[in-house]
């Protein structure tokens, strides 16, 4: 702070250039300069060598600065460092002397030490060309996994586990900075709702690559007249493959980014950014973050998961069951039909249906047994019913419970306000990736790899952070003169 006090007033060092600075800069400066980057350096501190050679390297903090202010204002590296050279107050905010800022190769070294990896990539760039599916999906439903019943696999090894076991992974370490400097921060301010019972959404977004899904030749085939050989190919982003846009209604080459994003926040704060292949179906992708997150954030206690139909799968009720997680999940269309369960007919609402179709009446539930009580319509309403299935004149009874079906009996039932009140925040997920992929055009830099596509994702998840930082002092009306909060620093 003291740096940038006394850089802004001796480069703005008159009544007009002051005015220019605030009228062009104020956001800009309130935005970046709260920002605490101290932690980076000792974050990174594995990223660096312990007996450097040569020039000592510019602080990381700095660094990591300036590829945010990057993505803020939209620009690439190339252009950015040009940005930094021909306009002080960018220099001076992140932490450089006008003149003295950084080259193009030297972000272009900052890099890999964000990758906890030799390469880029996470598989060899040479193999065969992966075939795009011929079966085209459906409007609006994600396409089905190869496997069908990956999930109940997945789920019952975890729980066999017992414990969190974490492999580490190429991100970890773009992980930790995110949140060690801008999660964590966002909580203490109150912004992601109560860590104690933290509701969480989840959902997952096509991001096509920048790369081409045919690879370059390395055989001689075509020579001889075979352009469809089988050979192995080389390939830019060898990660990369075929998945299906449900919204679009088209199959993509890229990857899947699923967002774990906090209900309970007013701006739709994200958590935890993850990628996954493309082909991956969403609700396999839950399961696999879901752990991550858990391991992550293992102070946090998860009271709630709201997520769509894609995820409605008996195993996922049945892990969030185990850690005592409510699911607010919604039932899938293709699914949703009247299921038989002691006899009696489920509506798609999980309401039981008498044996002439109606539906039972919920008369509360039973204290202690944690089941919910149903009454025979005829009965609760005061009307003759034409062929009655108990000769009680109290009615016939059915009882539910979470624990015989989670997936048909959720904690919240699905035919109450309550049930409609909380689903309707699953929408916030979509809100945070639409902020990623419009606001900050996370696709427009045609990336062509999986360490340019986590660095890129982790750097506007950070900038959504400090976005919200920014709203709520204007909400709270800490925002004050650029002169004035010079002089307050100066004081201080």
């Amino acid at each position: 702070m003291t740096f940038v006090s006394d850089q802004l007033r001796k480069e703005f060092d008159t009544p007009e250039a002051m005015l220019f600075l605030q009228h062009f800069y104020r956001d800009l400066i309130f935005w970046i300069t709260p920002i605490d980057l101290s932690a980076t350096a000792s974050l990174m501190r594995s990223a660096y060598s312990s007996n450097p050679r040569g020039r000592k390297p510019h602080d990381p903090a700095d660094m990591l600065r300036c590829m945010l202010l990057f993505t803020k204002l939209g620009l690439s590296v190339d252009d950015g460092v040009v940005a930094l050279r021909t306009t002080p107050v960018y220099a001076i905010v992140c932490g450089f002397k006008p003149g003295e800022t950084p080259g193009v190769g030297t972000f272009y070294d900052f890099f890999p030490r964000l990758w906890r990896a030799s390469t880029p990539h996470k598989t060899g760039r040479v193999k065969r060309r992966l075939k795009k599916p011929r079966k085209k999906g459906k409007k609006n439903e994600k396409q089905e996994p190869k496997n069908p019943k990956i999930t109940e696999k997945l789920v019952s090894r975890i729980l066999r586990e017992g414990k969190i076991h974490y492999a580490p992974k190429e991100h970890d370490l773009l992980q930790q900075l995110f949140q060690s400097l801008f999660v964590l921060p966002s909580a203490a301010k109150g912004l992601l709702g109560d860590t104690r019972s933290f509701r969480v959404i989840g959902d997952g977004s096509p991001v096509e690559t920048g790369a081409r899904s045919y690879g370059k030749f390395l055989c001689d085939c075509r020579k001889s007249g075979n352009w469809k050989c089988s050979c192995k190919r080389q390939f830019s982003d060898p990660d990369a493959d075929w998945g299906w846009d449900s919204y679009r209604e088209k199959y993509y080459y890229g990857r899947t980014l699923y967002m774990f994003t906090a209900a309970d926040s007013p701006y739709n704060l994200p958590v935890y950014p993850r990628l996954f292949r493309a082909s991956q179906h969403d609700s396999v992708s839950w399961i696999c973050g879901y752990r991550e997150l858990r391991h992550w954030y293992s102070d946090w206690k998860v009271g709630e998961a709201l997520l769509d139909s894609a995820h409605d799968a008996l195993p996922i009720y049945t892990m969030l069951e185990h850690d005592d997680v409510s699911a607010i999940i919604d039932l899938n269309l293709r699914r949703s039909g009247h299921t038989v369960y002691n006899e009696m007919k489920i509506g798609s609402d999980g309401v039981p249906v008498c044996p002439i179709g109606r539906k039972m009446v919920c008369w509360g539930k039973c204290s202690g047994r944690q089941r919910i009580k149903w009454r025979c319509p005829a009965k609760v309403g005061k009307w003759e019913c034409p062929t009655p299935c108990s000769p009680s004149d109290y009615g016939r009874t059915f009882y539910t419970s979470t624990a015989d079906n989670p997936r048909l009996f959720p904690r919240i039932r699905r035919d109450s306000k309550e049930w409609r009140k909380r689903y309707a925040l699953r929408t916030g997920v979509e809100r945070c990736i639409k902020r990623q992929k419009v606001d900050y055009n996370l696709e427009a830099s045609r990336g062509r790899s999986s360490r340019h596509w986590n660095i890129r994702v982790y750097l506007i998840a950070m900038c959504q952070h400090a976005d919200a930082w920014l709203e709520e002092a204007k909400k709270q009306k800490q925002l004050v003169s650029v002169e004035q909060w010079l002089e307050g620093l100066a004081a201080a």
